[in-house]
């Protein structure tokens, strides 16, 4: 379990230019000699401006502005025409979270493609990879530029959830028809999910199980990809934090050190980027507030939080109603015909402004919520006439007073 008291943007670019001049690479196990990294500029400084002005953007906001602003509106100014979006399964989980579809088309994407399928060529076209930098990730992609077979055009960009390691980075630039497209290399530094504004998830299900079950590991340890994630995080956030955990957990210091380790390594080989608490540019060297603090909590120091359950209106919905990620089905009454029905589907997500206001209230307080709502909309102008007949109304009848009018009606179409 991860706190992190904190807000910004960053992310780490190649230089594309010096791809096929050397295999040296920065790499975040380096700590004794650490290499610098280039940054993309625009991210940092912005964020940075905004930061000392006071304004304290939501974690899922920044995810948003990092995707559309980093990534297409980067490959955008490169490469003006429309383009084929390809994505592996971390990759869309991490989009799905914060873009939404129309945004992306808003950025001359026209088709979005599943990496792990089989997809059509489209030679004249130009391509983004937004993938997670995994070797098999990594591998389907070269795969594409391999042989005869090439799917796209001459212009490829490739953006990453993570930190690109080195015998990848050594594929790649052995895939000379893939090298020769490439036009941009970055790694985004965004591989979380961004569930809400102020809380994330590393989307690491069976973590739990590898913690404390002898069994055999992959070549990276759970504790390192936990860490390094992390590290993302505080990456999109502009946190530098202060660790802190219980001596006495054992799982806790492990993660601690290796996150410490892997942090103060980025930190080192980014020299641009900033954080809160350090010495910042835009308030003439003086920081606006002290550095974060990032808590490491061992389930074992509070065991009956998973078996007590919630009265909230988020988990009443996750009890009764079958959700797809953030996203529900039902049947509704049609708005022309209440006496039939068909499937609606429903997404509860930050952009349903009910859903965010309610969710975390008691099923009692958002009773008595709605019931104020209905209270408004019956003595507004257009349900003014629910009382005209005079006397109390019962819920049968207020209920079907509201169905017919255009404000439920409008409700009940979305």
């Amino acid at each position: 379990c991860v706190f992190i008291h904190s807000s910004g943007g960053f992310f780490n670019a190649y230089n594309v230019n010096k791809l096929t001049e050397s295999k040296d690479h920065p790499t975040m196990s380096s700590a004794r000699k650490p290499k610098s990294r280039s940054s993309g500029g625009r991210s940092s400084k912005s964020s940075e401006k905004k930061a000392a002005s006071g304004e304290q953007p939501g974690l899922r906001k920044l995810v948003q502005k990092r995707i559309l602003d980093d990534v297409f509106q980067n490959a955008g100014d490169k490469h003006p025409g429309w383009k084929v979006l390809i994505v592996d399964e971390p990759a869309m989980k991490v989009i799905s979270a914060a873009v939404g579809m129309y945004d992306i088309m808003e950025k001359k994407v026209t088709i979005v493609e599943n990496l792990d399928k089989k997809r059509a060529p489209f030679p004249d076209m130009a391509a983004i990879y937004f993938l997670e930098p995994s070797p098999e990730s990594i591998s389907k992609m070269i795969e594409d530029f391999s042989g005869d077979k090439v799917l796209y055009g001459d212009a490829v960009f490739v953006y990453l959830l993570g930190r690109l390691p080195d015998q990848l980075l050594d594929q790649i630039k052995n895939c000379r028809k893939l090298l020769k497209r490439i036009k941009g290399l970055v790694e985004i530094n965004v591989d979380f999910l961004a569930k809400e504004e102020r809380a994330f998830t590393l989307d690491m299900r069976d973590a739990f199980q590898s913690f404390h079950v002898k069994a055999k590991r992959g070549p990276k340890s759970v504790e390192a990809k936990v860490a390094e994630r992390l590290v993302t995080v505080c990456a999109t956030l502009n946190e530098y934090p202060h660790i802190r955990y219980k001596q006495s957990s054992s799982l806790a210091t492990k993660i601690a050190n290796v996150f410490h380790r892997k942090m103060d390594d980025f930190v080192a080989q980014n020299p641009n980027w900033w954080y809160h608490g350090g010495p910042s540019k835009a308030s003439g060297g003086k920081a606006k507030r002290d550095r974060g603090v990032i808590l490491l909590l061992d389930r074992a120091d509070d065991c009956l939080t998973p078996l007590m359950h919630d009265f909230t209106y988020q988990a009443m919905i996750h009890d009764l109603l079958k959700m797809d990620g953030d996203r529900i089905t039902y049947n509704a009454e049609t708005a022309d015909d209440s006496g039939e029905t068909e499937a609606k589907d429903v997404l509860l997500d930050e952009r349903d402004k009910l859903w965010v206001e309610i969710r975390g209230k008691h099923i009692a307080a958002v009773i008595e919520t709605l019931s104020n709502r209905i209270r408004e909309i019956t003595s507004s102008s257009t349900g003014a006439g629910l009382n005209r007949g005079g006397g109390n109304m019962t819920l049968s009848q207020m209920a079907s007073a509201l169905k017919a009018l255009p404000e439920y009606r409008e409700v009940m179409s979305k």
